[in-house]
């Protein structure tokens, strides 16, 4: 029942902003009549998603102790991207990339199941260093501009609960000092797996370069992104569009497209970008989003073959034990 609700509401969002001549879909044969585009659109797919999103998530896999091998990182990522294609939301990949990589490292199943977790708390910190940093450049312009001001005062808010979390997470508290290890230790329900989670991801703060590394992935990654979302705006709306300006409303929009309600933040994620591109005097972010997510989640059902080339059975997820 909550399945076709949630379809129900994209297809309305949809429908309402096809009615209101706000979303064309017709800007979909830029694939076809536009080679470059095409190129440009799997070049980046393949290189940045994919290869470079690996790296990141192999990075963190080595950081927790679990050896993977980097070739199975990528394909265990594009059997993720497959699912987040089929699963309404963006995280339906990976619960799935969770049950393969625990069933894989008996061993260490809480720090594996971690690490996808810190992938993508380290991919909302990529994209805010990127906000963070174009805000600044600009403060005074956004703030004198009653239309970008909420988004500074938001992005300033958003920003200092990401460090605060991080801080309090990887703070170098003395053995037994820790407030939340003492807290967990105690023997009630639930407790012992919160523990485990908890001291899992603080096991990363003996391994700051990881960390470091893993960032540095980020950032590259969301303003490959955040570039490909210009280029595509360029090509599909033909406006003289400012790169500087993305860095401000991509991160919210990239957001807006992480809630679970369609595959890649369709219907959200064009509502989205429609209002975020009108504050900084832009139209047809709906059709740019279009173009840039339809193109990438065709690309992500490649992820299909390396699904069926493993030929296991995936256990459902309360077989998967913490």
């Amino acid at each position: 029942m909550l399945l076709f609700a949630k379809l129900g509401f994209v297809v309305a969002i949809l429908w309402w902003m096809t009615a209101t001549d706000k979303l064309h879909l017709s800007e979909l044969a830029v694939f076809v009549t536009n080679p470059l585009f095409l190129l440009v659109a799997v070049s980046f797919w393949l290189v940045f998603p994919v290869l470079l999103g690996s790296l990141r998530w192999w990075v963190l896999l080595c950081g927790a102790g679990v050896h993977a091998g980097f070739l199975r990182t990528v394909k265990l990522q594009l059997i993720g991207f497959f699912f987040n294609a089929a699963i309404p939301g963006a995280v339906g990949g990976d619960l799935v990339k969770a049950v393969y990589v625990v069933r894989d490292e008996q061993g260490r199943k809480t720090a594996a199941m971690l690490s996808i977790l810190l992938d993508r708390i380290v991919g909302l910190v990529g994209l805010f260093t990127i906000a963070f940093v174009s805000t600044m450049m600009h403060v005074g312009e956004l703030l004198a501009n009653p239309l970008t001001r909420p988004l500074v005062f938001s992005l300033g808010i958003a920003s200092c609960l990401v460090l605060l979390f991080l801080g309090f997470v990887f703070f170098p508290h003395r053995d037994g000092r820790d407030p939340v290890d003492r807290l967990f230790s105690r023997d009630l329900p639930l407790f012992p797996i919160v523990h485990k989670a908890y001291m899992a991801l603080r096991a990363y703060r003996e391994v700051p370069v990881v960390l470091l590394n893993a960032w540095l992935l980020s950032v590259v990654l969301q303003v490959a992104a955040m570039t490909f979302l210009w280029y595509t705006t360029l090509v599909v709306t033909g406006q003289r569009a400012a790169l500087a300006d993305f860095t401000l409303i991509f991160p919210f929009g990239a957001i807006a497209t992480a809630i679970p309600i369609a595959p890649g933040g369709l219907g959200v994620g064009h509502f989205a970008f429609e209002k975020l591109f009108t504050l900084v005097g832009l139209t047809g972010g709906a059709n740019a989003f279009n173009v840039f997510v339809l193109g990438q989640l065709v690309l992500n059902l490649v992820g299909i073959i390396p699904w069926l080339s493993l030929r296991a059975k995936l256990p459902s997820p309360t077989q998967v034990q913490v």
